[in-house]
Protein backbone atom coordinates (compact mmCIF):
# COMPACT_ATOMS: atom_id res chain seq x y z
CA UNK A 1 0.00 0.00 0.00
CA UNK A 2 1.22 3.12 -0.99
CA UNK A 3 2.52 5.92 1.91
CA UNK A 4 1.74 9.74 1.14
CA UNK A 5 4.41 11.73 3.38
CA UNK A 6 4.67 15.32 3.49
CA UNK A 7 7.98 17.00 4.37
CA UNK A 8 7.22 20.28 6.03
CA UNK A 9 8.58 23.24 7.96
CA UNK A 10 6.87 26.96 8.05
CA UNK A 11 10.51 27.70 8.36
CA UNK A 12 13.17 27.86 5.33
CA UNK A 13 16.52 26.32 4.94
CA UNK A 14 15.55 23.72 7.33
CA UNK A 15 16.41 20.54 4.30
CA UNK A 16 13.00 19.70 3.57
CA UNK A 17 14.13 19.74 -0.23
CA UNK A 18 17.07 17.75 0.66
CA UNK A 19 15.50 15.14 2.41
CA UNK A 20 13.25 14.28 0.11
CA UNK A 21 15.58 13.94 -2.80
CA UNK A 22 17.87 11.78 -0.33
CA UNK A 23 14.70 9.46 0.78
CA UNK A 24 13.51 9.50 -2.78
CA UNK A 25 16.90 7.91 -3.77
CA UNK A 26 17.02 5.57 -1.34
CA UNK A 27 14.02 4.20 -1.97
CA UNK A 28 14.48 3.74 -5.32
CA UNK A 29 17.61 2.25 -4.99
CA UNK A 30 15.71 0.18 -2.77
CA UNK A 31 13.46 -1.24 -5.46
CA UNK A 32 10.58 0.81 -3.99
CA UNK A 33 8.66 2.86 -6.45
CA UNK A 34 8.52 6.43 -5.73
CA UNK A 35 7.20 9.60 -6.77
CA UNK A 36 8.62 13.17 -5.82
CA UNK A 37 6.53 15.96 -5.67
CA UNK A 38 7.57 19.51 -6.03
CA UNK A 39 5.27 21.63 -4.18
CA UNK A 40 7.05 24.58 -3.73
CA UNK A 41 7.08 27.83 -6.28
CA UNK A 42 11.13 27.81 -5.82
CA UNK A 43 10.98 24.67 -7.61
CA UNK A 44 14.41 23.20 -6.29
CA UNK A 45 13.50 19.58 -5.68
CA UNK A 46 12.94 20.09 -9.67
CA UNK A 47 15.72 22.14 -11.20
CA UNK A 48 17.44 18.98 -8.54
CA UNK A 49 15.61 16.28 -11.11
CA UNK A 50 15.91 18.31 -14.56
CA UNK A 51 19.15 19.15 -16.62
CA UNK A 52 18.77 22.58 -18.91
CA UNK A 53 18.58 20.54 -21.78
CA UNK A 54 15.05 19.48 -20.85
CA UNK A 55 11.95 21.34 -20.83
CA UNK A 56 9.01 20.80 -18.70
CA UNK A 57 5.70 21.61 -20.13
CA UNK A 58 3.10 20.60 -17.57
CA UNK A 59 3.66 21.35 -13.73
CA UNK A 60 1.70 20.50 -10.63
CA UNK A 61 0.87 24.24 -11.00
CA UNK A 62 -1.26 23.03 -14.13
CA UNK A 63 -2.60 20.37 -12.91
CA UNK A 64 -4.01 21.90 -9.74
CA UNK A 65 -5.78 24.72 -12.22
CA UNK A 66 -6.62 22.58 -14.01
CA UNK A 67 -8.49 20.50 -10.53
CA UNK A 68 -9.51 24.09 -9.22
CA UNK A 69 -11.42 24.51 -12.37
CA UNK A 70 -12.83 21.29 -12.09
CA UNK A 71 -11.77 20.39 -15.40
CA UNK A 72 -10.26 16.90 -16.81
CA UNK A 73 -6.69 16.30 -15.79
CA UNK A 74 -3.78 16.03 -17.92
CA UNK A 75 -2.66 12.52 -18.82
CA UNK A 76 0.00 11.54 -15.76
CA UNK A 77 2.07 10.84 -18.77
CA UNK A 78 1.91 14.56 -19.34
CA UNK A 79 3.41 15.76 -15.51
CA UNK A 80 5.20 12.85 -14.60
CA UNK A 81 8.48 12.43 -15.21
CA UNK A 82 11.58 10.08 -14.38
CA UNK A 83 14.87 10.53 -13.14
CA UNK A 84 16.43 7.29 -12.95
CA UNK A 85 14.40 4.88 -11.01
CA UNK A 86 12.33 8.29 -8.99
CA UNK A 87 9.36 9.65 -10.97
CA UNK A 88 8.79 13.29 -10.38
CA UNK A 89 6.24 15.73 -10.72
CA UNK A 90 7.57 19.32 -11.21
CA UNK A 91 6.79 22.69 -10.09
CA UNK A 92 7.16 26.34 -11.07
CA UNK A 93 6.81 30.16 -10.03
CA UNK A 94 3.02 29.56 -11.56
CA UNK A 95 2.31 27.48 -8.22
CA UNK A 96 2.53 30.57 -6.40
CA UNK A 97 -0.42 32.31 -8.35
CA UNK A 98 -2.44 28.68 -7.71
CA UNK A 99 -1.86 29.30 -3.89
CA UNK A 100 -3.32 32.80 -4.25
CA UNK A 101 -6.60 31.06 -5.53
CA UNK A 102 -6.66 28.78 -3.21
CA UNK A 103 -7.10 31.25 -0.70
CA UNK A 104 -10.69 32.09 -2.36
CA UNK A 105 -11.79 28.90 -3.37
CA UNK A 106 -13.75 26.86 -1.15
CA UNK A 107 -12.90 23.00 0.02
CA UNK A 108 -9.48 23.66 -1.61
CA UNK A 109 -7.63 21.92 0.77
CA UNK A 110 -8.29 18.33 -0.83
CA UNK A 111 -7.48 19.00 -3.66
CA UNK A 112 -4.02 17.44 -4.04
CA UNK A 113 -4.95 14.51 -1.93
CA UNK A 114 -7.43 14.14 -5.25
CA UNK A 115 -4.80 14.23 -7.68
CA UNK A 116 -2.77 12.03 -6.07
CA UNK A 117 -4.95 9.76 -4.66
CA UNK A 118 -5.48 8.10 -8.21
CA UNK A 119 -1.49 7.29 -8.42
CA UNK A 120 -1.34 5.12 -5.21
CA UNK A 121 -1.66 2.24 -6.72
CA UNK A 122 1.43 2.89 -9.30
CA UNK A 123 4.03 4.46 -6.48
CA UNK A 124 4.89 2.44 -2.99
CA UNK A 125 5.71 5.99 -1.78
CA UNK A 126 5.15 9.57 -3.03
CA UNK A 127 6.59 12.47 -1.11
CA UNK A 128 5.71 16.02 -0.88
CA UNK A 129 8.30 19.05 -0.88
CA UNK A 130 6.39 21.63 0.78
CA UNK A 131 6.87 25.36 0.58
CA UNK A 132 8.18 27.47 3.90
CA UNK A 133 5.00 28.62 4.99
CA UNK A 134 1.60 27.46 6.61
CA UNK A 135 -0.22 28.76 3.61
CA UNK A 136 -3.11 26.85 1.61
CA UNK A 137 -0.22 24.55 -0.29
CA UNK A 138 1.12 23.23 2.70
CA UNK A 139 -2.33 22.79 3.86
CA UNK A 140 -3.02 20.90 1.11
CA UNK A 141 0.27 18.92 1.33
CA UNK A 142 -0.68 18.21 4.92
CA UNK A 143 -4.36 17.21 3.63
CA UNK A 144 -2.73 14.54 1.15
CA UNK A 145 -0.21 12.82 3.64
CA UNK A 146 -0.44 10.21 6.03
CA UNK A 147 2.69 10.89 7.77
CA UNK A 148 4.71 13.93 7.78
CA UNK A 149 8.34 14.74 8.51
CA UNK A 150 9.36 18.11 10.11
CA UNK A 151 13.16 18.74 9.51
CA UNK A 152 14.12 21.37 12.14
CA UNK A 153 17.18 23.30 13.12
CA UNK A 154 17.40 22.46 16.83
CA UNK A 155 17.40 26.46 17.91
CA UNK A 156 15.25 28.35 19.25
CA UNK A 157 13.64 29.95 16.94
CA UNK A 158 12.57 26.77 14.92
CA UNK A 159 11.09 25.16 17.88
CA UNK A 160 8.65 28.00 18.68
CA UNK A 161 7.43 27.15 14.64
CA UNK A 162 7.53 23.17 15.52
CA UNK A 163 4.43 24.16 18.26
CA UNK A 164 2.36 26.03 15.38
CA UNK A 165 2.86 23.11 12.87
CA UNK A 166 2.37 20.36 15.19
CA UNK A 167 -1.07 22.34 15.82
CA UNK A 168 -2.15 22.90 12.81
CA UNK A 169 -1.39 19.11 11.66
CA UNK A 170 -3.33 18.12 14.67
CA UNK A 171 -6.51 20.23 13.38
CA UNK A 172 -6.10 19.52 9.72
CA UNK A 173 -6.28 15.53 10.77
CA UNK A 174 -9.26 16.25 13.45
CA UNK A 175 -11.44 18.19 10.62
CA UNK A 176 -10.50 15.06 8.16
CA UNK A 177 -11.40 12.80 10.29
CA UNK A 178 -14.84 14.26 11.30
CA UNK A 179 -15.32 14.92 7.68
CA UNK A 180 -15.10 11.05 7.00
CA UNK A 181 -17.68 10.30 10.01
CA UNK A 182 -20.51 11.96 7.85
Amino acid sequence: MCKIIAVANQKGGVAKTTSVRNMAYSLGELGKRVLAVDFDPQANLTASFVDDSTSVHTTIADVMNKAMDEEELPNKVEYIHSHGKVDFIPSSIHLSVVEANLRMEMGSEKLLSNILEPLRDDYDFILIDTNPSLGPLTINALSAADSVIIPINPEYYATMGLTDLTKTILKIRKRMYLSTEK
